[in-house]
């Protein structure tokens, strides 16, 4: 029997068509993963979800949590069905292809927005910050959308005509410069959490700290080290030459899977702490509010500890004026208050709309002040130190 003899072209060819091949089946295990991944998240908080988002009035925050908890699952949907479908011809895995890269494009702007807005809330009184902040969001999504433009002809599917051969899936080569479209994602969320952490910096640099701020630091680092990772892979993984690194890093979405669920669990347990403390949920991200002193949870539900220093009703005997009648002066006094979650009521100061001259009284007396209702109440402790008579 005759044995047929391959040129040495030709064997080159079959074994860089078997290497492609077995690359293409480690994206598919890996972009399996990745749905596994996003649909236990999601058995895992759905009554989170349910609780804290389906009876809450709409609101942009609401509505980006809902596109981002359902956006990848579709996405990576179609992702398995260009990965496990049989008898796909050129065109369909060409309109699957782009179509889900697409889809990715439009979910990973999402969950940049969420975080857009998660800082906006927290300056909300800072329109500079506010502006830098939409203002790179907007410019890397043009980006990479230009970029994704540039690119279009490097996803286009590739026909493999082989006697005997039977590929249930799309094919397509690793394009060299499909990298350049994780990199102002990857810049994008430096500058966020950069802006996320600043506030933090601040209060420590005086000497001071906010457990809300740590908390919020604390969330956002954790984030940012997920996204951080998965788009260093998705980037160094497109840049290298070894196929059985480049077309996972590509073809896996694992960069969408991976943030998808990250910033659900910070969106559900931003509402859950603002659960806790009855209040709503943007207050609680304005560190405006408490943002900048000292508080804990108090020992009821609702109730915080918050330490402030501010000058109180007690007068105390200075000196007689000329008639002969006795001048007060408004001493610094510790004295306990009782508030609701989130209202502050707090001594009126000298220069206000609704600031009334204190009496004057013969002798010393001190301004009493209990709870206005019994609901959970917030405990503002003032340390204060009493300044000496002349």
């Amino acid at each position: 029997m005759a044995t047929a003899t391959l040129s040495p072209d030709i064997l080159n060819e079959l074994n860089e068509l078997v290497r492609s091949l077995d690359a293409l089946e480690r994206a598919r295990y890996l972009s399996i993963a990745c749905t596994c991944v996003l649909a236990y998240d999601f058995m895992l908080t759905f009554g989170d979800e349910v609780r804290y988002f389906w009876n809450s009035p709409w609101s942009l925050s609401r509505g980006l949590f809902f596109l981002n908890r359902y956006i990848p699952p579709c996405v990576m949907a179609v992702c398995l069905v260009a990965f496990l479908a049989p008898g796909l011809s050129v065109q369909r895995c060409s309109k699957l292809i782009h179509g889900n890269f697409l889809a990715t494009i439009l979910a990973i702007a999402v969950i940049q927005a969420i975080i857009v807005l998660r800082i906006c809330l927290v300056y909300a009184r800072n329109r500079l910050v506010q502006s830098l902040v939409v203002g790179s969001f907007v410019v890397c999504s043009i980006i990479t959308v230009t970029l994704f433009g540039t690119l279009w002809h490097d996803l286009d599917p590739i026909a493999i005509d082989v006697p005997g051969l039977k590929i249930n899936s799309c094919t397509t080569p690793p394009s060299r410069e499909i990298w350049k479209l994780y990199v102002p994602n990857l810049v994008l969320h430096t500058i966020l959490y950069l802006a996320t952490t600043v506030p933090v910096l601040k209060l420590r640099a005086i000497g001071k700290q906010s457990q809300l701020l740590n908390r919020l630091a604390r969330d956002g680092g954790i984030f940012y080290f997920v996204v951080f990772a998965s788009a260093l892979f998705s980037t160094l993984g497109a840049l290298s030459s070894d196929m059985y690194i480049s077309v996972p890093a590509i073809y896996s979405d694992l960069l969408l899977a991976l943030s998808a669920a990250s910033i659900s669990r910070l969106m559900l347990g931003i509402r859950s702490l603002a659960a806790r403390l009855s209040v709503a949920p943007d207050w609680l991200l304005n560190n405006t509010e408490l943002g900048r002193v000292n508080w804990k949870p108090g020992r009821r539900e609702g109730e915080l500890i918050v330490e402030v220093e501010a000058v109180e009703d007690e007068l105390e005997l200075k000196s007689v004026d000329d008639d002969g009648e006795p001048i007060y002066n408004r001493a610094r006094t510790p004295v306990l208050h009782t508030t609701r979650v989130g209202v502050l009521n707090h001594p009126v100061y000298p220069g206000t709309r609704d600031y009334k001259a204190p009496p004057r009284l013969p002798k010393k007396s001190k301004a009493s002040h209990s709870a206005a209702s019994d609901r959970p109440a917030m405990l503002v402790r003032q340390s204060i130190n009493r300044r000496p008579l002349p």
